[in-house]
């Protein structure tokens, strides 16, 4: 379970934090509404990530906080003023949320802190307007189609409006591969290959030549790992 501590002075949005993280699964392992507090219990609880108000009451603000924390946090602030902005972003939080949040927005958050924690690679896909998170190792290969990318994953498949270069860019490059201008395969999954053709999980992906080269010195170097 991953631990969350959250300072907010608003007992309310303090409330509405808890409940929804909690039914998002997540622990809260402690609370406070002010900073000297919070960085006290911190040290004492050791919780995986922070949320952390930025103007809350007491003379230290979330900014003095984040200052001091060596795990990842979230700042949560209903003031978007570029002074503050600037002073929180010094700090490297891993996300900034503008009240009133919504449930996907802090959702995210925290999976991007949880992976920062973790290391897994994963890709955050907008689908119908919501943003999910997909895991890296969850994709074998992907397919491109005018503005989208369908996605072949282990259980479904998916289609997202990204374009090739884009997703290499958002994904931890080193698994994937493109092979051809339409396909991009996830080497650790690969099965088997030729010159031709790469097999993942029973699909044949086309190699063109233009990628036949490095193609093949990744996929040979990949498989006798």
């Amino acid at each position: 379970m991953v631990k969350i501590y959250i300072l907010e002075d608003e007992i309310i949005t303090q409330e509405l934090l808890r409940q929804t993280l909690e039914s998002l699964k997540f622990e809260i392992c402690g609370m406070a509404t002010d900073a000297e507090t919070a960085l006290e219990e911190i040290q004492a609880l050791k919780p995986d990530i922070a949320i952390i108000d930025i103007r809350v009451e007491g003379n230290k603000t979330g900014i003095w906080l984040g200052n001091q924390l060596t795990m990842p946090f979230i700042y949560l602030t209903a003031f978007s003023d570029s002074e503050t902005i600037k002073k929180a972003i010094i700090t490297k939080p891993i996300n900034y949320l503008v009240k009133p949040f919504n449930t996907n927005d802090l959702y995210i958050a925290v999976e991007l802190a949880i992976n920062t924690i973790q290391n897994t690679a994963q890709i955050i896909v907008k689908e119908k307007n919501k943003n999910s998170v997909i895991l890296e190792e969850r994709i074998l290969f992907a397919k491109k189609d005018d503005q989208y990318l369908t996605l072949y994953l282990k259980d479904s498949v998916k289609l997202i409006r990204s374009s090739i270069s884009e997703f290499m860019k958002q994904v931890n490059s080193t698994s994937f591969l493109q092979v051809h201008r339409s396909y991009i395969i996830n080497k650790n999954h690969v099965t088997g290959f030729d010159k031709k053709k790469i097999t993942i999980a029973n699909n044949n992906i086309p190699i063109s030549k233009t990628y036949v080269k490095e193609v093949m010195d990744e996929i040979s170097k990949s498989m006798h790992h």
